[in-house]
Parts: structure tokens; C-alpha cells; sequence
């Protein structure tokens, strides 16, 4: 495949996924002001805490197999023993879930206290335990579906479970007035549907016996991903368990409409890591695989970048016209978590090296110094300048984690990218931000900052890197053009 049509066939699977991400992020935003005006700060930041322990908890039962199936499934010889494969996936993640959902209910109370600072929310930790081998099997059925190449379908799953979800989410906690428990309600109710949708969608994917030889192989891969997993996990969430503990849940209630806010780009950098990894995998074997990562290197932190500087230039606008004013302190972490988010994206396309050479250990290693490099951070930050430190500190984080692991990557495999350039312009963006909020600039000079930015991006988009060195054109087999 071609570079051109290598890129333009990212561009369209992201454009599709992001429908699909499109829908879910959608509804969270529209729910929003409701759930806002509803729900004080710290009720808030409960409801982000809890659905926080949803994530890390479904990161657990994948166990790494969601790499492992985008990795192994094309290899398989044929499409019986594909059908094997997914089936074994799809027990993997159901036995997980169940096994994670139940001990999150046994140990509910301790673990309210761990991550809420109180034991008063264990019958939401409850629900969540229920809910969770809904969301797992669910989860799983969007991962088969992208590594089949069924976008419309996912798309279609997708949108089933958030409008599902939206919609239950508001009668719960408006019509009848369940307060923080109809937001969980909602969730096992969706899931569960989701869940079932997912199995009639694959149906034709699935039915084969599931192979413990398979499962044993995807494991093997799988296996050191789960060290990433947990460093992963600290990575992105210590942020709101230094607020809770070193300040409140309403700050950390601030923090996720914070999150919300930089929803767009979080979207955007989502539906191009689902397309990406496949799309990666299968261009592995292409003549000029090289240019291509280069190329989408460039793209990505040129279109990241001035999505994420928009966040950081009008979120204070956006929050004032539709979040009451408990939340408006929310625009500055706004700004900092979309940039963050696009150097996390980043972190993807600069492992593509190790996962190429099977070196995941290093994913494990890296993340976890990138990890204790933001809790630190956190700690030293949030005393003095709260919810916008700890969002500098998620910032500097996930920036140190991409750019260790761009290193050891290019060290195993070389790839033509223009690492250096990219670097620079996002940190273009992020001076131009912080210039932006140190000088309080009017509305009227930050779109003039925005609108340059745009041109020197667009440039740095379209420029392309006449030529490689020979022993990088040797390592990668890539003949940059």
C-alpha cells in the first residue's frame, strides 16, 4: 500500500471510529449542565471517582488480550482458527469481569474508603462490581469488531450503549430523583444491553471452541502489559487521588468538568488510536511502511496540537455560558489535560517500535517512571496552586513518559520520524497557552493566537522530510519518498 493511500485509509477508519466515540462523548458532554446543576462539586466528584475505579478495573480484566488480538489476529492461518481466537478473547474478558466485578463488591467498603477517603460510597463501589462483566464483554466486542474491520457496526454498538446510558442517566437522577446512584443504575442497564448487542453483532465472528494454546500465546504478549496496565493506571488517575486526599471532592469535581471540556480532543485522539493500531499492524509488512509512520507522526501532532490550544484558548467562554460558576475554575486544567491527551496519544504511534520488536517491558518501564515523575509533581503542586498544578503535573507527565519511550523505540527500530520538529511545535502550543492565561488576554487576541498557530501547523503538516539516512533506511526498510 501506498503512503497516500495508507494515510488516506488511517484518515477514513479514524473519521469512522470517531463516529462511533462520537456518540459516547456526546452524550457525556450534553449531560454535562445537567448533571452540574444537579450535583454540587463533591457529589460530582464522587460520581468521577467511582466511574474512575470502573476504568482501572477494566483495564485489569483485559489482562492485555485487546493487544494480543490486534496482534495475532492477522497472523492466524485461517478464518476457523480467527473464530478460535476471538472466542477465546471473549471467555478471557467475560471469566475477568466477573472475577473483578465480584471482588470489587466483597471489598467495596475498604476500597470506598482507599479511593474516596470514606466508606459511606460503598453501595456505588456495589453497582459498579455488578455492571462491570457487562462493560468488559462489551469492550470486548468493540475491539472485535475494529480488528475485523466492521466500523458501522461499532459505530452502531456504540451508539446503543451512550444514547442508552444518556438517556437512563437522566430519568435516574432527574425524573427520579435517585441522586449519584441513578448515574451507576444507568450504567449496569446500558452495559448490560451493550453487552448483548455486542454478542448478536459478532455472532459470526464467535461460536468456535475456545484454544488454551491461544489463550497461553496471547497471554505470553499480553502478560507484560499488565505491570503497563498498573502504571498506566497511576499515570492517568493519580491526578484525582492526589485531589481527594490532599484536597477535596470538590475539587475533584472541578477536575472532571475539567476532563469533560477537553472531551473533543480526548475524542478525537481516541478514534485515531483505534484506527491506528490495526492499520499499523497490517502496514508492518509494506515496502514503505517507514514514510508512512513518519508521515503520521507529523500529522497527528500538528492536528492535536491546534485542537488541543482551541480548548486552552476558549474554554473560559464555554464554561460561562453553560456550567454554573461552582465549576468555572475548571478552564485552565481544561486547556492543560487536551494538550496532555495529545502527548499520550503520541505515546502510541512512539511504541510502535517496541510493540513491532515484542519488547513490551520496556512499555511497563517507562510508564512507570512517567508515573512516579507525575504523582511527585502532584504532590509538590497541588498545595499551592490545586486543581491547575495537578493538571501541569498530568501535562509534564504523559510529555516525559511519550518522549522517554520515542527514545527506546527508535533505539530497537528506527523509523523516519521528525521527532524533534514535533516536539517543538506542541511546545509552541503549550507556551502560547500559558502566555495566553499569564497575560489575560482578551477574547479577541487569543482567536488572533489561535489563527497563527493554525498556519504555522498547517505548514509543519505539509512539509515532508526529503531523505533518510542509509543505515535508517536499512533498519526500518523504509524508503523515505
Amino acid at each position: 500500500m501506498k503512503v497516500r493511500g495508507a494515510i488516506a485509509r488511517l484518515t477514513s477508519d479514524s473519521l469512522v471510529y470517531g463516529l462511533g466515540q462520537a456518540a459516547g462523548r456526546m452524550i457525556q458532554i450534553v449531560l454535562v449542565p445537567a448533571l452540574t446543576r444537579a450535583f454540587t462539586p463533591a457529589e460530582y466528584g464522587v460520581v468521577d471517582l467511582v466511574l474512575l475505579v470502573a476504568a482501572i478495573a477494566t483495564m485489569f480484566s483485559v489482562c492485555g488480550m485487546d493487544a494480543a488480538l490486534a496482534r495475532f489476529f492477522y497472523e492466524a492461518p485461517d478464518r476457523e482458527a480467527r473464530r478460535a481466537m476471538a472466542t477465546t478473547s471473549a471467555v478471557h474478558r467475560l471469566a475477568g469481569g466477573i472475577a473483578l466485578g465480584g471482588a470489587i463488591a466483597l471489598l467495596a467498603r475498604p476500597l470506598s474508603a482507599l479511593i474516596l477517603d470514606s466508606p459511606s460510597y460503598a453501595k456505588y463501589l456495589r453497582l459498579l462490581g455488578l455492571s462491570l462483566p457487562f462493560t468488559s464483554f462489551f469492550l470486548f466486542a468493540n475491539e472485535a469488531l475494529r480488528v475485523t474491520f466492521q466500523p458501522w457496526k461499532y459505530i452502531a454498538l456504540n451508539t446503543i450503549n451512550m444514547v442508552l446510558v444518556g438517556v437512563l442517566t437522566l430519568w435516574f437522577v432527574l425524573g427520579l430523583r435517585l441522586s449519584v446512584a441513578g448515574v451507576f443504575y444507568a450504567k449496569v442497564v446500558g452495559d448490560a444491553t451493550a453487552a448483548l448487542a455486542g454478542l448478536l453483532l459478532l455472532r459470526h465472528t464467535l461460536g468456535a471452541r475456545p484454544s488454551w494454546a491461544t489463550l497461553r500465546r496471547m497471554l505470553a504478549y499480553g502478560g507484560p502489559l499488565i505491570p503497563l496496565t498498573l502504571t498506566y493506571s497511576v499515570l492517568t488517575y493519580a491526578d484525582r487521588q492526589v485531589l481527594v486526599h490532599m484536597g477535596s471532592l470538590a475539587d475533584v469535581g472541578v477536575y472532571a468538568v475539567a476532563v469533560k471540556l477537553a472531551a473533543p480532543v480526548l475524542l478525537t485522539v481516541t478514534a485515531f488510536q483505534l484506527a491506528w493500531g490495526p492499520t499499523a499492524f497490517a502496514a508492518a509488512t509494506n515496502e514503505d511502511h517507514g514514510a508512512f509512520y513518519g508521515r503520521v507522526l507529523t500529522r497527528y501532532v500538528a492536528g492535536g496540537s491546534l485542537l488541543a490550544l482551541g480548548v486552552a484558548m476558549f474554554a473560559p467562554e464555554i464554561l460561562r455560558a453553560f456550567i454554573p460558576s461552582a465549576y468555572w475554575g475548571a478552564a485552565r486544567p481544561a486547556g492543560l489535560l487536551a494538550l496532555a491527551t495529545v502527548a499520550n496519544g503520541a505515546y502510541f504511534i512512539a511504541a510502535l517500535g517496541v510493540n513491532l520488536e515484542r519488547k513490551n517491558g520496556w512499555l511497563a518501564l517507562i510508564a512507570g517512571l512517567g508515573a512516579v515523575i507525575t504523582v511527585a509533581l502532584a504532590i509538590l503542586c497541588v498545595p499551592r496552586w490545586g486543581v491547575t498544578g495537578v493538571a501541569w503535573a498530568t501535562l509534564v507527565g504523559f510529555s516525559l513518559s511519550t518522549a522517554m519511550l520515542y527514545v527506546k523505540s527508535q533505539s530497537l527500530r528506527p523509523f523516519p520520524y521528525r521527532g524533534l520538529a514535533c516536539l517543538c511545535l506542541f511546545a509552541l502550543a503549550t507556551a502560547l497557552a500559558a502566555a495566553s492565561w499569564r497575560m489575560e488576554s482578551s477574547l479577541a487576541v487569543r482567536g488572533a493566537l489561535w489563527i497563527a498557530f493554525a498556519g504555522v501547523a498547517a505548514g509543519f503538516a505539509l512539509s515532508r522530510r526529503k531523505t533518510a539516512s542509509p543505515a535508517l533506511r536499512r533498519t526500518a526498510g523504509a524508503e523515505v519518498r
